[in-house]
């Protein structure tokens, strides 16, 4: 499937250069996000069943949440975000990529869970041998006959075009990197809980 989203990702971009027509080009950009949806979806469902390879190094928990917290085209204003770091650094071996895209889902929910006034916490702080990150916010809760299948492959809760793989992809990264990740909820909170091993 790479080949034929490459062959239209390039058509679609010669088309740009032939047509200037405002209306047409909000068409392109239209087709493009779409192009775009599919192919996140693609590398999704490769990575179902695939132990991925991960090019470890360094990685400063605090830093690292602190920069995603400070960019706000990443959270829109729809939710307030409170970001509290251990006091010392907490350096676990990872990779920062998909990590990344763990904090990423765990944002997505939360803004598509949010109608208003909602205030999303997120804390680093040290436990033992490992760094606990937790994700808490106060968007409404789960109920606990879904509570239990929010890790499932396909299963969502939220319905349209959502694909149900986000938590299940953020817990297959997780356990990948040796850590452990789980969800409680009361309403109207949930919270995320995120463990991973240190390394100084």
């Amino acid at each position: 499937m790479n080949g034929p989203l490459t062959g239209m990702n390039l058509t679609l971009q010669a088309c740009r250069n032939l047509v200037r027509a405002p209306a047409i080009h909000r068409l392109f950009d239209a087709f493009e996000s779409d192009l775009s949806a599919l192919a996140q979806l693609l590398e999704e469902l490769k990575s179902l069943n695939r132990r991925e390879t991960y090019r470890l190094k360094p990685i400063d928990l605090g830093a690292e949440l602190a920069a995603l917290v400070e960019e706000p085209h990443k959270h829109p204003s729809i939710f307030t975000i409170k970001f509290e770091r251990a006091e010392t650094p907490l350096i676990v071996a990872g990779e920062v990529a998909r990590l990344r895209r763990v904090w990423q889902n765990l944002l997505t929910n939360v803004r598509e869970a949010t109608t208003t006034a909602t205030q999303l916490q997120i804390r680093v702080r040290k436990s033992g041998n490992m760094a606990r990150i937790t994700f808490k916010d106060n968007a409404g809760g789960i109920t606990k006959q879904r509570l239990t299948r929010l890790f499932e492959p396909f299963f969502t809760t939220k319905g349209g075009k959502n694909r149900g793989l986000g938590l299940f992809i953020a817990r297959k990264i997780i356990t990948e990197h040796n850590g452990k990740i789980r969800i409680a909820s009361r309403k109207p909170f949930t919270r995320v809980t995120i463990e991973l091993p240190l390394i100084v």
